[in-house]
């Protein structure tokens, strides 16, 4: 398990112009929350991995959920669900729901 709180750094006074916007991102914490928990677990040759992010006040956030499996050797399958805000940063204030599939070459533990 891992906790990863976080706090963003007001920009100050920097000037707003009609090309650009004073502040970046200011609403980034709405969407992407106030914290990261992340959690793992290893059932048999199966792997579970949990991230999730949380804005209680705005009633925001994502969470992934990921699992891999035995394909042969070394090789392993992997399952990976993700839903909600931030699952990417270029994209952190649009909703989305993403399933993904692939193999994984390196272990988890």
């Amino acid at each position: 398990m891992s906790f990863r709180p976080w706090w963003r750094i007001p920009e100050g006074d920097k000037v707003t112009t009609p090309e650009e916007s004073g502040n970046d991102n200011p609403d980034i914490t709405d969407y992407m929350g106030h914290f990261e928990l992340i959690g793992a677990y290893k059932w048999q040759e199966f792997e579970f991995a949990f991230t999730g992010r949380r804005n209680f006040s705005e009633n925001k956030g994502g969470m992934e959920l990921g699992m891999t499996f035995p394909l042969t050797g070394k090789l392993k399958g992997y399952v990976q669900y993700n839903q909600g805000y931030g699952e990417s940063l270029i994209d952190y204030n649009h909703y989305q729901k993403r399933i993904g599939i692939g193999v994984a070459i390196t272990e988890l533990f």
